[in-house]
């Protein structure tokens, strides 16, 4: 196709041309004098705003202005006037259609007042109210997302898709305890817990590929604290293509917590009631399970979720008609917990309900009791035997706690049931002398749960000891522990009285037999010497002149051997009388210091002879319980030995101190006379007619004295010596205050 073109002709630029454009360009021209009037006006006028020019020629172009732009144009327009600017882009101002409408315009406007062609300020408009629609839309848009971004009270943040955290809003700030300044210099991660990072990148990679989605997760607050977060996150897509991640989080700290607390409290109602031993089960209103633990599923040998929301009555027929039925609808109908317990023949059990409703219906609590039961009826036939019998019987628990004791061991301690009940049986039966192996022993023998007899000291209520025979035996249950220990407690008391009777006869019968052979000795040895002598001298002098000196001095031999006859039996006589006093010896309280007073008394002769001396540390409150004219004897013999083996190198020095024990008082006799070689003398000492000096004259018979009295009133004597330093005999005296001690001290 061939188009035929014929080349313009060369433009001309006459003033028609000028005023051709002018007049219909789109362009708003218009001419105003020094007061803003109109002086021209172009025809395109009519086309943007609807005015022709003899519309607008005169008027006064700020009553065509919008009041609220009129003001910052004036201002414009003088400064453009006076201020000798030539040209200014005027800010955009509403300007009056002639169809009412305000219609924006962008105006530049040149001063040419001083061009004698023009004479008045030149402005060009434009109508622009589309483009400043589409930008109050847009700001409108912005103050939207200004509301919906930096004032919402969530947390919302835009993510760059490296991951950076670009903006955020001040609840994120709050939240976090960062500053703007932190987050673009960390990735959005960075701000998580370790554990919750890996679902976070999973999420923002879905994101990227333009997912919207919510999960939930977990920041570390700048202090360390954490805070939970339930995010949504929204792709911003332009032109098919992921520009950021806008993400919007709720604080769901507290929603979490208390979620967390509630199945925290949910684990650990489920955690007691599967720890109760007791099943547990519950029931709606419609009497079906909506609860139960594993003991009572086991019981029932279900499983739970094969009981769950079946009806208990058409599970369980046998149950319809019981009182476990009867009270259900009790606990329904008035609100109120009952306790009860109830046989069921048809699964040969005894059970213990405890009843109790709440909101969705009845909740119910049950422990088998079938061997309690059973125990109950045998302890109750056993204390029916037991309270017949004559011994005691304490029947405990698997703490050793009493149970139950019957009339006859009442009888024989003075407690009641009510007194000993829960107690122990060591805590009422002994005291706190008791022997601490002993009491040791026993508890090894519960322990180990073996029976066991033993024969101990126990005490009455008011505070008699008796001796009992108490045998223990252990009751174990079908798993081999220990549930019981039934005590025969046996009131021993005259058995163990007589046993001491015959103790002490025995012992009696055996220092008579002692002082039997002791006394065939003396008359074996010591009575054969005097006799024969008498013997001998009475055949000599049947023979003599009676008026010989021979027969003299016979007879003077004669009266020596009778003489000796009498000390030996006057000995005899001394041991015998101790001897056969021993167990019988009149016991009275005795003043040690005393007594020693009137030794010294009697000595005092002697004493002045050896130019000695007695030194006297007593108390007056040294109280022996002893016979006295025994502790007369002892201190006696012991004073007048240590004066008759006074050492010949110095004075005599004699020395009683007194030593208060616990239980009892030593008396130390303490002389710096000639002293003894204990290493030769020790096993001969105490022995009768037992010397250890060749001095002065005596008989051995002193030291044996002392021995047997000190014996005879409970004591010991112990001697401590060396030859030319003296000797010291040390006397153990028990205290009055344990005096008289026998089988009930």
């Amino acid at each position: 196709m061939k188009v035929n073109f014929t080349p313009p002709e060369e433009l001309v630029l006459t003033p028609d041309f000028y005023s051709s454009i002018v007049r219909h360009g789109s362009e708003l021209i218009t001419v105003l004098n020094w007061e803003g009037d109109y002086q021209y006006v172009s025809d395109s006028i009519h086309t943007e705003l609807g005015y022709t020019s003899k519309d607008l020629l005169g008027t006064n172009v700020l009553n065509l202005i919008h009041p609220d732009d009129a003001d910052d144009i004036r201002k414009e327009l003088y400064n453009l006037t006076y201020g000798g600017v030539k040209q200014v882009a005027l800010s955009p101002f509403r300007f009056m259609a002639k169809n009412g409408d305000w219609r924006w315009l962008s105006c530049v406007s040149t001063n040419m007042l001083d061009n004698p062609h023009v004479r008045g300020l030149v402005t060009n408009s434009r109508d622009i109210t589309t483009k400043m629609e589409a930008l109050r839309q847009k700001k409108e848009s912005q103050a939207y997302y200004k509301a919906l971004f930096f004032n919402n009270p969530d947390l919302v943040f835009t993510i760059a898709t490296n991951g950076r955290v670009e903006a955020c809003n001040d609840a994120v700030v709050n939240l976090t305890g960062y500053t703007r300044e932190d987050f673009p210099e960390s990735n959005f991660a960075d701000f998580l817990l370790p554990a919750y990072r890996q679902e976070a990148f999973e999420a923002f990679y879905k994101a990227l590929a333009g997912q919207s989605l919510n999960f939930e997760t977990c920041i570390r607050h700048r202090n360390g604290t954490k805070r939970y977060l339930s995010a949504n996150l929204l792709p911003v897509v332009l032109e098919g293509r992921v520009l950021a991640i806008q993400c919007i989080a709720k604080d769901s700290t507290n929603e979490k917590e208390a979620n967390l607390l509630v199945k925290a409290q949910a684990q650990k109602l489920h955690n007691i009631l599967e720890g109760m031993v007791e099943g547990f089960f519950a029931l709606d209103t419609a009497w079906r399970y909506s609860f139960g633990n594993t003991v009572f599923a086991n019981f029932l040998g279900r499983s739970l979720d094969d009981l769950m929301n079946r009806h208990i009555w058409e599970e369980y027929p046998f149950l319809v008609g019981s009182q476990f039925q009867l009270k259900c609808l009790e606990v329904a109908k008035n609100r109120k917990p009952v306790q009860f317990e109830e046989h069921f023949s048809s699964i040969s059990a005894v059970l213990r309900f405890t009843l109790s409703p709440f909101a969705d219906g009845i909740l119910v609590s049950f422990v088998d009791i079938t061997e309690q039961v059973a125990a109950q009826e045998e302890r109750r036939k056993l204390s029916l035997v037991a309270s017949k019998t004559t011994n005691g019987v304490i029947i405990t628990n698997s703490n050793l706690e009493i149970e139950w004791v019957n009339e006859a061991f009442c009888n024989v301690t003075g407690y009641t049931l009510e007194e000993v009940a829960g107690k122990r049986p060591s805590t009422i039966l002994t005291s706190t002398d008791a022997d601490p192996r002993e009491i040791a022993w026993v508890r090894e023998q519960l322990a180990l749960g073996v029976p066991m007899r033993k024969e101990m000291r126990s005490y009455k209520k008011n505070g008699e000891m008796i001796w009992a025979d108490v045998t223990i035996s252990p009751i174990a249950n079908e798993q081999g522990q220990i549930e019981k220990h039934v005590y025969i407690h046996t009131d021993i008391t005259e058995r163990k009285l007589d046993q001491e009777r015959l103790l002490k006869t025995t012992e009696h019968l055996y220092h008579q037999n002692q002082d039997l052979q002791q006394f065939n000795y003396i008359v074996s040895h010591n009575l054969r010497a005097p006799v024969a002598n008498l013997v001998g001298l009475s055949t000599v002098l049947q023979k003599l002149d009676r008026n010989s000196n021979r027969f003299m001095q016979g007879l003077q031999n004669l009266e020596t051997s009778a003489r000796r006859l009498d000390d030996v039996i006057s000995d005899l006589n001394k041991i015998l009388a101790v001897r056969s006093s021993n167990l019988q010896a009149a016991h009275e309280m005795v003043s040690l210091s005393e007594v020693a007073g009137e030794v010294v008394q009697s000595l005092q002769h002697l004493l002045s002879q050896t130019e000695g001396r007695i030194v006297l540390n007593l108390q007056a409150d040294d109280l022996l319980w002893a016979n006295r004219a025994y502790v007369y004897s002892i201190l006696h013999n012991l004073i007048s030995n240590a004066i008759k083996y006074k050492s010949s190198q110095r004075d005599l020095l004699i020395a009683l101190n007194s030593v208060r024990e616990e239980d009892s008082l030593q008396l130390h006799v303490k002389d710096n006379g000639r002293g003894m070689d204990l290493a030769l003398v020790r096993p001969h000492l105490f022995q009768l007619y037992k010397r250890f000096h060749t001095g002065p004259e005596g008989k051995g018979i002193g030291l044996y004295l002392v021995k047997m009295q000190m014996n005879a009133i409970g004591g010991e004597i112990e001697v401590d010596s060396e030859p030319e330093l003296g000797t010291t005999f040390t006397l153990h005296f028990k205290h009055a205050a344990y005096g008289q001690q026998g089988i009930h001290n």
